[in-house]
């Protein structure tokens, strides 16, 4: 060992896979799994064991932190899946692995940590631009939809590192020792991740990113010595959740503005087969009647003629192609006959085709489109309409699922690996609308949490993500905040720690910002050496 530490300089080995793990999170969750073991044999290498230990025991937030995984190992005791929860363990490894590793070397300076950050932010560019061009059509993918143009990681997973990178050029932006110029370039990037995080119609990150914002411009106006600053400060953020409710009422109007009346209906189309109406059906696009002016028998053969799909089979996304046909023509306002089917053009055809059942997405950057999809979800639920496939309706039913199988094991949850089996079974109990493919686990991760751990895990875990926070007096950190809001509040809506993407990026970001961060907080007399490796 002594003569390996003669020749390798092991702080540069450690720095560079701290700055290729970041850089991997949002563009190959395959090499953060291999750089973070190259990260663990480098730590083995250089030894220094005793002065690790050192740190380790001078530092007990970092193993009030481990705490998380030691439930995840004793919910194995009470697991009736042993191969499940083994999976879940190896997934759970670096909540076990990195903060004692990261937290038994000697912390990062500013000069570190600020490498490291810009790693991750260049390479969430990277994947924005990637994601961008198969946007516009130039990109190596063809593009079907928004999520889909995110190659490497889930979409959700990938806004909520956008929004964090926001943050952190926010911060360099307002930090006194940044060049003007480069403060300059900063702010541009900020924006255009802005921007590009509402044309990934990202509804979780585009609120977070808001949350954000206005936490962040309250704490800067209480701040200033200025009553006036202040009081304008206050009454702008307070009119933003107005504007916002004003915009949405506005949009909801509209969806249900119905732009057809039932009363005097034709009874034949213009080649004179007889119009189908079902008054009973209330399901409208772009406030006009679904149910309305159907003529099926022209519609299967005009369509013939258009495209190779069968009209009574399956568009790219695995729904009945006629039903997409059909919503989308009434979108244009069209009546469903052969007249109708001659107004589409070669673009209309091809989104058909492709799954989208609305012409709105004719132009799909706008997030607009994002907000008629969700009301019309919420639209489509209240009038009892399955929810399978539809992403914000049902999470409704995971909820309620996972909320049922919580009250019925309440102290301890029902073990690591569990929890998959339990929504199977619960999923069939409650007789749920959901189609199986659909039946998913609780997309909260608070929730599951619950259900795996029940309150007495849940507690635990709670404790050991915000103590070592409490500890290292780094609870008024700008970054230890807005990591927090964006892993927090993500969790509200997803399972953030059930993947691999997830677990990494919660993980490493944690570690870095609580425990290997020497530039705020915490400062005791750790037994380091300010020498460099």
């Amino acid at each position: 060992m002594i003569f390996i530490n003669r020749y390798v300089n092991f702080r540069n080995l450690y720095l560079f896979s701290l700055l290729v793990m970041a850089v991997s999170l949002p563009l190959s969750k395959y090499l953060t799994s291999a750089v973070q073991i190259f990260l663990v044999l480098v730590w083995l290498a250089e030894g220094k064991f005793d002065e690790k230990w050192r740190l380790v025991k001078y530092r007990p937030q970092i193993l009030v932190f481990t705490l998380m995984f030691m439930v995840f190992l004793l919910g194995m005791t009470y697991s009736n899946s042993f191969a499940s929860g083994i999976n879940d363990l190896k997934l759970k490894i670096p909540l076990f692995i990195l903060p004692l590793v990261i937290g038994s070397i000697k912390p990062l300076n500013k000069n570190e940590m600020r490498i490291i950050l810009g790693g991750f932010v260049f390479a969430v560019i990277i994947g924005c631009l990637i994601s961008f061009s198969i946007m516009i059509g130039i990109g190596p993918a063809e593009y079907t939809s928004d999520r889909a143009s995110i190659l490497f990681i889930s979409h959700i997973r990938f806004a909520l590192m956008v929004v964090l990178s926001i943050f952190i050029l926010f911060y360099y932006v307002f930090d006194k020792q940044t060049p003007a110029r480069i403060k300059l370039l900063l702010l541009l990037l900020s924006f255009s991740l802005i921007i590009y995080l509402f044309l990934l119609k990202s509804l979780t990150g585009v609120v977070i990113l808001g949350i954000g914002g206005m936490l962040l411009a309250l704490r800067w106006g209480l701040k200033q010595p200025d009553l006036m600053i202040r009081w304008f400060l206050i009454v702008g953020l307070a009119t933003v959740p107005v504007l916002a409710s004003v915009y949405l009422a506005s949009q909801t109007g509209s969806f249900y503005t119905v732009r057809e009346e039932t009363g005097k209906l034709d009874m034949y189309t213009v080649k004179g087969t007889p119009y189908w109406h079902d008054t009973k059906n209330l399901m409208v696009e772009n406030g006009y009647r679904v149910g309305l002016y159907w003529c099926e028998t022209e519609l299967r053969d005009a369509w013939k003629g258009l495209s190779k799909l069968d009209y009574d089979g399956r568009d790219l996304k695995n729904q009945e192609l006629k039903y997409t046909l059909i919503r989308y023509l009434t979108s244009m306002g069209l009546r469903k006959d052969a007249y109708g089917i001659s107004q589409l053009k070669p673009e209309d055809i091809k989104l058909i085709e492709n799954g989208f059942a609305n012409c709105i997405y004719k132009n799909p950057k706008r997030f607009s489109v994002r907000i008629y999809q969700t009301i019309w979800e919420i639209d489509q639920y209240r009038k009892g309409a399955n929810p399978s496939g539809q992403s914000v309706i049902q999470r409704l039913e995971y909820l309620k699922t996972g909320w049922a199988i919580f009250r019925d094991h309440p102290l301890f949850g029902v073990g690591t690996g569990d929890i998959k089996m339990a929504f199977d079974e619960k999923y069939i109990q409650m007789k749920s609308p959901l189609d199986p493919a659909w039946r998913l686990m609780a997309h909260n991760q608070f929730l599951t949490f619950l259900v795996s751990f029940g309150l007495v895990g849940f507690i635990l875990i709670i404790i050991a993500i915000v103590l070592p926070v409490i500890m290292e007096k780094k609870d008024n950190y700008y970054f230890i905040l807005m990591f927090f809001l964006v892993s927090l509040l993500s969790m509200l809506n997803e399972d953030t720690l059930e993947t691999q993407a997830g677990i990494a990026f919660f993980t490493l970001f944690y570690c870095l910002f609580v425990f290997a961060d020497r530039s705020s907080g915490y400062e005791t007399s750790i037994p380091i050496s300010d020498k460099t490796e």
